[in-house]
């Protein structure tokens, strides 16, 4: 860079060193011979880094080498426009990380000839806003839909449910038995499946009021009792002989309690123990559920509240569970962690405001 092109640029260098998005002046060989602070930034280059380099250095790998024709077109037609041509644009930052990017490019004359002027802007938050948009619009059509299934499926469910029931009641044949039960148990799994959907997309009101955790936590062991003997797993209860009452939903910590059991039994195909406490604290009730199950790898640690996301087998699970879970949980302003260690088994933990008579004390995260 001449020191003539300093001193004639100086005003517009300073100008586009102010400038709220990055910005980066490029000559036709391809050099970088300006970057303004904020282009720096989003990059993590240091000024002496990145001046000189070629402008493939803050590209992907895979596509520097188509990129120097590009740029070759771009001088034999100038004129101002967007760059990518309807395609997702990323930068490669020093660390090797990449950013999604939106770039314009601008043809400018300097006392270097003409050089292009690019624009970059960071699109990170506006893709996570797009991405919740488009699992919002995914929910609506689910609610919809889930509606719709849970009237027309449900009838005919109830009524095969019923009969099924009637005629086991009456049979003493031990065949036959047997595949009434075989069709019992589908027909409640078709329903639980429709409850989730239903509780996922169109969550019903919350009743809030003084709840005894401790009778939630038996009531719903009590619900597994049978499947809990036949899975060969233990129960370990931790209840306090006094514990305060958690500002909840009744009939919503069963649903969390059931989803969360569901899943410790899932883990432990081989048998395990299942541990459930209760505890007071201060200004809120925790509830815990562990598990001696195959446990959660660190990269899937991450994704097992996201709609949809399962790693049991295909027809085993919905993905849903935790997903439901979790809303509940952020309704009725509480918490859940969950920790996890592959081979060794399972941790949920859960806080609930605590209730008294003004109502729930607030508690931090």
């Amino acid at each position: 860079m001449s020191r003539e092109f300093l001193k004639d640029e100086g005003q517009f260098r300073r100008i586009v060193d102010a400038a709220p998005n990055g910005m980066l002046l490029v000559n036709q060989a391809g050099t970088i011979i300006m970057a303004n602070a904020c282009l720096l930034n989003l990059f993590g280059y240091q000024q002496e880094d990145l001046l000189g380099q070629p402008v493939e250095v803050l590209l992907p790998f895979r596509h520097r080498g188509e990129h120097p024709v590009q740029r070759s077109e771009f001088f034999a037609h100038m004129k101002a426009r967007s760059m990518g041509g309807g395609r997702e644009l990323f930068g490669l930052r020093k660390d090797g990380t990449e950013v999604p990017v939106e770039i314009g490019l601008t043809p400018i004359d300097t006392a270097e000839g003409r050089c292009i002027l690019a624009s970059v802007v960071d699109i990170t938050e506006r893709k996570r806003l797009e991405t919740q948009l488009r699992r919002a619009e995914r929910l609506a059509e689910l609610g919809t839909l889930a509606s719709g299934m849970a009237h027309e499926i449900g009838t005919p469910m109830n009524v095969i449910l019923g009969r099924a029931e009637y005629l086991l009641e009456r049979t003493k044949e031990e065949g036959t038995k047997k595949g009434l039960q075989t069709i019992v148990s589908q027909v409640e799994r078709i329903t639980r499946v429709m409850n989730q959907l239903l509780a996922f997309a169109r969550r019903s009101p919350v009743e809030r009021g003084s709840l005894d955790l401790r009778q939630t936590v038996q009531g719903s062991l009590d619900m597994f009792e049978e499947r809990l003997v036949r899975s060969r797993i233990r129960v370990e209860l931790s209840l306090p002989d006094v514990c305060s009452p958690a500002y909840a939903d009744r009939d919503q910590m069963s649903q969390v309690l059931i989803n969360l059991i569901m899943n410790a039994i899932h883990a432990m195909p081989e048998g395990g123990v299942l541990r459930v406490s209760v505890e007071a604290r201060p200004a809120c009730v925790m509830l815990a559920v562990s598990d001696t199950g195959h446990g959660i790898p660190p990269d899937i640690l991450n994704k097992i509240f996201e709609p949809f996301f399962t790693t049991k087998e295909f027809g085993k699970g919905t993905g849903l569970g935790l997903t439901v879970v979790k809303g509940i949980l952020e309704e009725h302003g509480g918490g859940i962690h969950v920790a996890s260690e592959v081979g060794t088994g399972t941790t949920v933990t859960l806080s609930l405001p605590i209730a008294d008579e003004s109502g729930p004390q607030s508690f931090g995260p």
